[in-house]
Order: structure tokens, then sequence, then C-alpha cells
């Protein structure tokens, strides 16, 4: 007999060990759950990619350029040139850290093969800054070794579209 109730006892200790258990991992669920809701990320879209004068440029720049050109915009400078192979270790990370968080505003192709013929900067007047100045130094070097041309453009409330080709047809006749 004593036996018999030892063993309800241990048959009913392992049943409520598992329904204790269960009940334990579904309110951490449950936490886990209404904690995740409860995270927010501190981000908001932008209300658009460009910028006014961004925009403006833009809508000249689609003007002046024909179909076989295609534009790309706000394009990481690391997706656009790589540094050598031939560096050393220590060098090349230096050397892709410097490029990889800097943006060219525009990147005109190839429409076809998507080869890069050219990038255009708009400086507006943060570029008069010294550590823009810098800045624009620099990428202005980066371009230069891996033989892409850059343009630098001053904003304006107004483009024409004529003057851009122009100058547009010049630098692509080099590239």
């Amino acid at each position: 007999m004593i036996e018999t109730a030892v063993r309800g006892l241990t048959q009913n200790g392992v049943a409520g060990a598992a329904v204790l258990l269960a009940l334990v991992l579904i309110i951490l669920i449950i936490l886990r759950v209404i904690r995740g809701k409860r995270r927010r990320y501190p981000y908001q879209a932008l209300p658009s990619l460009f910028s006014a004068a961004e925009l403006r440029f833009l809508r000249t720049l689609e003007k002046a350029v024909d179909k076989r050109v295609r534009i790309y915009a706000k394009v990481r400078i690391a997706d656009v040139v790589r540094v050598s192979p031939k560096v050393d270790r220590s060098r090349f990370f230096r050397a892709f850290n410097a490029i990889a968080c800097k943006h060219l505003d525009y990147v005109l192709c190839e429409a076809d093969s998507c080869a890069i013929l050219a990038a255009i900067e708009l400086d507006d007047r943060s570029h008069d800054r010294p550590d823009r100045r810098k800045r624009d130094a620099f990428v202005d070097a980066v371009m230069q070794a891996a033989g892409i041309p850059l343009l630098h453009i001053p904003v304006r409330a107004r483009y024409d579209v004529r003057e851009l080709k122009a100058t547009l047809q010049k630098v692509l006749a080099t590239a």
C-alpha cells in the first residue's frame, strides 16, 4: 500500500512538473513576443530618395543623355572602384575603409554592359567647407587613379539641357 502511494505521488509529481515546465515555457514565449512587439527600430522612411536640388538636376540629366546611357544615383564609391589586389593586407583595408561609406551623386554607365563611363558630383554650398573640400579632393584622386572621369556640377535653380549635354559629350567622348 505504501508502495502504491509512493508510485502515485511520483507519477503525479512527474506529470505536475511537466505541466509546470510547459506553463513556464509558454509564459517565456509570450513575454518574448510581447517584448518583440514593444521593440521599435528607430527608423523612418525619407519622403524622397532625392533632395529637391538632386531631383531637379536628375530630370535635366535624364534629358541630356541618350538611351545608350543609364544613370544611377547615390552609388557607393566602393561599388565603382576597387582597391588593387596587389597591395598588402593592412593597406588594402585602410584603402577600402576610406571609400566604403562615401557615395557619388550620379554614375553614368553604358546601357547594355553597365560599363562605367563617368561620375557626377552635384556641388552645393556645403562643398565650400574645409572638410568637404578635403573629401572632394580625396574622391577626385580616387576617381582619377581609377581612370573614371568625375564632373563637379554646381547646384543651380535651373539647368540648361543643351549646356549639360555638351559637357557630357566632351567627357563621354574621352571615356
